[in-house]
This record gives structure tokens, sequence and C-alpha cells, in this order.
């Protein structure tokens, strides 16, 4: 199996069930590979035969991973037990996927709604400080760092009040450009100095600040040319991922290289 030549720093989001063809464009293109469990459904079926078919090809190649856990109607936090239970089971079974296909670093949604009334963020706190110990523990057992990335989230100080509660500095962050433009009204500048010392990734996507579109960045109003200055300021690596679709992903990749370069488009 040849290895994926011409790397870049540069992670591409492929949905886990497109697996096949997302490592052969990634390998092809010179990305390196970020697995987001879109579909729970998907992700169960898959047992530890497939997932060690998986791990190979992942090898062979020479491509470094982490993974995005499911997300779709979970919230571990939740009012509802059932909704509760069947969320700590999926993302569990995530930190068992991530183990198995070498990655080590797990994205995950918190589920938090900033409109919740202030008894139910009173219970929902609650419930995350409860529930979310066994989960971090898990994930020390898989050798998997979680990192709570932001999505309706208006503010940063949620998601450090969320760490704190689960874990500490066991939990990384992922932040994610896109749902910054469009879900919160305060500048980048907050979010970075609030996120960034324990930052370990970034989701990487552009919008016009009313729909979370998943565009080609520049094709929205997100300022990249910051976030690139940002990046240099702070002297460190961060696993920065593309969450654009594959046919998008060399022109996002391309457009980035000159924000970031301080040289614009």
């Amino acid at each position: 199996m040849e290895r994926v030549r011409g790397k870049t720093g540069f992670y591409l989001s492929i949905p886990f069930e497109r697996h096949e063809e997302g490592i052969d464009f990634i390998v092809r293109n010179g990305f390196q590979l970020e697995i987001r469990m879109t579909k729970v459904d998907h992700m169960m079926s898959l047992g530890r035969e497939d997932l060690g078919r998986i791990r190979e090809r992942i090898d062979g190649f020479g491509l470094s991973v982490f993974t995005h856990g499911p997300f779709f109607g979970l919230d571990v936090a939740s009012l509802d037990r059932n909704i509760s239970e069947y969320s700590t089971r999926c993302i569990s079974h995530g930190l068992d996927v991530t183990r198995a296909l070498g990655g080590k670093v797990m994205v995950m949604h918190t589920g938090y709604l900033p409109l919740f009334s202030r008894g139910g963020k009173k219970h929902w706190f609650r419930n995350w400080a409860e529930r979310m110990p066994a989960i971090v523990g898990k994930a020390g057992e898989c050798g998997v760092r979680l990192a709570l990335e932001n999505t309706w989230d208006d503010e940063p100080e949620v998601l450090l009040r969320l760490a704190d509660l689960a874990g500490g500095d066991k939990i990384g962050f992922c932040l994610d450009v896109g749902h910054v433009n469009v879900f919160s009204k305060l500048p980048l500048e907050r979010w970075w100095d609030a996120l960034s010392p324990r930052a370990v990734a970034l989701h990487i996507h552009d919008n016009d600040a009313v729909s979370d579109d998943h565009l080609v960045p520049g094709e929205g109003t997100f300022d990249f040319a910051r976030l690139g200055s940002l990046l240099r300021e702070l002297g460190r690596p961060l696993l920065l991922d593309l969450e654009v679709d594959m046919a998008s992903a060399v022109e996002s990749r391309k457009r980035l290289e000159g924000y970031f370069a301080g040289g614009g488009e």
C-alpha cells in the first residue's frame, strides 16, 4: 500500500459511512483524516474486524486520524433519562471506535442550549456534572482526549464551566469558527483568549452569519486572515480540520493557505 504523498497540516472531515471513498480522496489530495460519526446505526454496525480493516488502511497510508464523536440528537445531560442513557452509550462507543482506529482525540458536542430557562439550565448543569465524569474516565481508559466543541453556544465561558464540571484539564476544546460566526455575537478574540490555552483542534468553514452552511472559506463573512494571525501568535500546532464537502476541500485548503500565510486569498 502506497503511503500518502504531499501531506499538509490540514485534516478533512469525512462521514464514517463514506470512509472508503473518503480515505481514497484524502490520500490522493494530501489531507489528514477526521472521521465524523454522523450515523450512529452505521457506527454501531461495525464489528472489531471491520474496524481492524479500516485501521489497516489508515496505518498503511501513513495517515494521522482523530474523530468527531456521534452528535445528532444526543444530550448526555438531558432532563429525559432515556435520552441521556442512550447518548452516553453512543458517546462511549464512539470512544471505543476512536481507540480502535488509532485516534487520540475525539471531538464532542455538549448538547447545551443557551435558550434554556433558568430552571432548565440549573437541572441541565447538575445532570452534566453527575454524568460526564464517567465518560471522561472512559476516555482516559481508551487513551483518548475529549475536545468539547462550541455549537449553539453564545459565549465561551459556558464551555469552560462544562469542562471544569466534567474533568478539568483532562478535557480540551475544539473551536468551531463557523459556529462562532453564526451563533455568537462576540468577537473571535474573546473566544480565542478563553479557549486557545486548552484548544486541541479547529473546525474550519464559513457562513453568512445567518445560516450554518459550511461554505468554502471566503464565501461567507468570517475573518480568516485574523484567524491566521492568531494561529501564528499561538506558536503551537492545532488539528486544523476542514468541515466542507470533498468537492470543495482542495479549493478551501488553497484559500486557507493564503489567509494563514498572511496573504489573503
